[in-house]
């Protein structure tokens, strides 16, 4: 049995002293407060109804528990830090800007921009109730995008009739209605068109309202998710023939930037002839100048945990400038295409070398340790 580092036991005694604290310094407000005589000596009345005061128990802590060799971690703990240790381990076979993708993960972790569907009952609280569905083509928009958007009502019969109209709302104004379209997916299903998005004196980012109204049994029920319009300061300009670097394949990536500093570009790579994607690509480093470039490299260890030796494609990209005095915001660049090609080179043309964190090691074996 493994005793709790050092480290720990002053955690868990800090811990134990905050819940003490915790405890000793709560109070009921409905008591009154005590009161003294006139010469100051206690009231009578506390005097007679003293009561002799109960030890307060020791606070639990969720996790430990108490051995005859000291604290310890319990069973259900010791499984959780090997599990973690495991995925620990697993995670830092690769560089944190070269990670294999999950297929799963692929959606929520590592698209950028991706909007999510805003499905409502048309009448709250009816389980009856037809769904109301409006899915934008993007949660974020540079000037000139196009706005695409998909509605339908969910829940009708094909025999029964409907009808959608949609506008867009700029702080309460309408800056534009959408031209709206039948789908052939279902019968109430509508593609709305906003059209190509230009808006003026956007210093940063606004929010913009898509008010949509369903017409359905004799009632409207409008809804209104809500999209960013983002001005830019960066744009991507193209991308250099890719080449290896010993265990990396290099991907360097031209950059204008109205605003030298540090910039931050984020990528899938995809093999070009299935589509699959392989790795999560980032890269960030200071620009000094308005043109210049990011290089996005991936290690051979998470290429060939892919297994395709390309040719690839980039997609999803997503550049962005660091929050920086005085106002610490992050701004953003536009990619104006959605995918550059990526030549691929032959495994055995890389430094076959795993990749070495020593840190994260250490931090693995030491969960793995407590834990057993």
């Amino acid at each position: 049995m493994h005793k709790v580092s050092r480290s720990l036991l002053g955690i868990t005694a800090a811990l134990a002293v905050i819940s003490g604290a915790a405890f000793f310094l709560g109070s009921d407000p409905s008591q009154p407060e005590p009161r003294a005589s006139d010469d100051g000596s206690p009231a009578p009345d506390l005097v007679q109804d003293k009561q002799p005061v109960e030890a307060s128990p020791e606070p639990q802590l969720p996790g430990v528990k108490e051995t005859e060799h000291g604290l310890d971690f319990d069973e259900a703990m010791k499984a959780k830090l090997r599990d973690i240790s495991e995925a620990y381990q697993e995670r830092t076979q690769y560089p944190e800007f070269s990670v294999p993708i999950n297929p799963d993960q692929l959606e929520s972790k590592y698209r950028a921009d991706i909007a999510v569907p805003s499905d409502v009952p048309a009448r709250l609280g009816d389980p009856d109730s037809p769904t109301l569905s409006i899915l934008p083509n993007q949660s974020r928009y540079f000037a000139g995008d196009s706005m695409l958007v998909s509605a339908e009502i969910i829940g009708l019969s094909e025999q029964e009739t409907s009808t959608v109209s949609a506008r867009l709302l700029r702080g309460g104004e309408t800056i534009a209605y959408a031209t709206v379209t039948p789908t052939q997916e279902s019968a109430h299903s509508y593609h709305l068109d906003f059209g190509a998005l230009e808006l003026r004196n956007v210093d940063w980012k606004e929010v913009l309202t898509i008010e949509a109204e369903f017409a359905f049994r004799g009632k409207s029920h409008r809804r209104g998710p809500t999209v960013e319009y983002v001005a830019t300061v960066a744009s991507i300009e193209g991308v250099a023939p890719s080449e290896v670097e010993d265990e990396y394949l290099r991907i360097p990536v031209y950059v204008s930037t109205e605003k030298p500093g540090r910039h931050r570009l984020q990528a899938n790579l995809l093999d070009a002839s299935t589509g699959t994607p392989l790795v999560h690509l980032r890269a960030e480093e200071d620009l000094e100048s308005r043109d210049g470039s990011l290089v996005l490299k991936a290690h051979i260890a998470a290429l060939k945990q892919s297994g395709s030796e390309g040719p690839y494609e980039l997609k999803d990209l997503k550049l962005t400038r660091m929050p920086t005095s005085p106002n610490y915001i992050t701004e953003y660049g536009r990619v104006d295409e959605e995918r550059y090609p990526v030549d691929g080179h032959d495994f055995s043309d890389y430094l076959d070398e795993p990749y070495v964190n020593e840190k994260a090691d250490r931090i693995a074996r030491e969960l793995q340790r407590i834990g057993s």
